[in-house]
């Protein structure tokens, strides 16, 4: 019996930066530890379609410490932790988008006998004493990215923090986004559609707006929202003219709050949407520990947690803002 070829290629470079491509029969992925273990594509192989966005005027580049996020932000998917927004604590200050998207992740492939692979990476933290370490898992004949984290706190007290799984969705004008959720919130300073209205939106419906739809590349806006009260752990886009979509399922416990970043034509002329599961609401770690919405970590603990991402097959209808796409994997609670 002939042995799989590995699903691994860890030869694999972009733009001159070494990464590694996960090949799977129907999903394919290129993920760079060098530039913060940016996940930079995943690609639908039967239709060549890339779920992440890639700004199309940034490449690719190793990351490094005191680079402005905006700047060098070619896209695809990162990871922030201790903050979103720089800011101080006490006497500690924090950096733009947190320690873990720039600099290098140390790495191993962990396991790969052609059926299924698992990457082992793991990277310490600038501004608190943490080691954050996380497993990515793919089967050849899946369609999910399967992510085991844990954080762990090396210190002697206890620390804040806030936490994002920060997906840049590349979109178009017939893409949905949903969510389980009743009510969302605005952020004030990028409202988009909704400047305005009352802080408070209804979901999946507000005055007879869909909620689900994106707005258009040449409306110009930039809108903010986020949904705290989760119903299930999980947000999607879909894209029904590709017939694709992607799915984010994570325990509601840890990541009780998502984002939503819509850039249609807005913030620098581009058109992507972010999803960001997160620990608590936008607005910095500052913040967060004032209004009591930070999560912490004892001094010698661990936070261990699982995430999936499913790429949706078979997507041909607009479905319903709050309605769960088919296919999509849930994770229990």
């Amino acid at each position: 019996m002939t042995r799989p070829s590995p699903i691994v290629d860890d030869a694999y470079e972009h733009d001159g930066v070494p990464g590694l491509a996960l090949d799977c029969d129907r999903l394919r992925l290129t993920l760079f530890p060098e530039a913060g273990a940016k996940i930079l594509d995943l690609v639908h192989k039967p239709t060549g379609h890339d779920l992440l966005w890639v700004n199309p005027r940034v490449l690719l580049r190793r990351t490094y410490p005191g680079a402005a996020f905006d700047d060098v932000w070619c896209g695809g998917w990162d990871e922030l932790f201790p903050t979103d927004t720089a800011g101080e604590v006490g006497d500690n200050s924090f950096h733009d988008h947190g320690d873990l998207w720039f600099g290098p992740w140390d790495w191993s492939v962990e396991h790969d006998d052609g059926e299924e692979a698992t990457v082992y990476l793991r990277r310490y933290t600038v501004a608190l004493p943490c080691l954050m370490e996380k497993w990515l898992t793919v089967r050849r004949d899946g369609l999910d990215v399967r992510f085991r984290h844990r954080l762990t706190n090396l210190g002697t007290q206890p620390v804040p923090f806030t936490w994002n799984l920060h997906v840049a969705h590349a979109i178009s004008p017939d893409s949905r986004i949903h969510l389980p959720a009743r009510v969302v919130d605005a952020v004030p300073y990028q409202a988009g559609r909704f400047a305005g209205a009352p802080a408070r939106l209804g979901w999946p419906l507000h005055e007879g707006t869909d909620m689900g739809a994106v707005a258009a590349a040449d409306s110009g806006l930039t809108e903010w929202l986020y949904a705290r009260e989760l119903l299930e752990g999980w947000c999607a886009v879909t894209h029904p003219s590709a017939g694709v979509g992607l799915g984010l399922a994570f325990d509601r416990r840890v990541f009780g709050t998502v984002w939503l970043w819509g850039v249609y034509g807005g913030w620098r002329g581009h058109y992507v949407l972010l999803t960001e599961p997160s620990t608590g609401p936008p607005g910095g770690l500052a913040r967060n520990v004032e209004d009591g919405t930070a999560t912490w970590l004892a001094a010698g603990t661990t936070l261990e947690t699982t995430a999936v991402a499913t790429v949706l097959e078979g997507v041909v209808t607009a479905g319903p803002a709050d309605e769960r796409p088919a296919g999509l994997v849930t994770l229990p609670g």
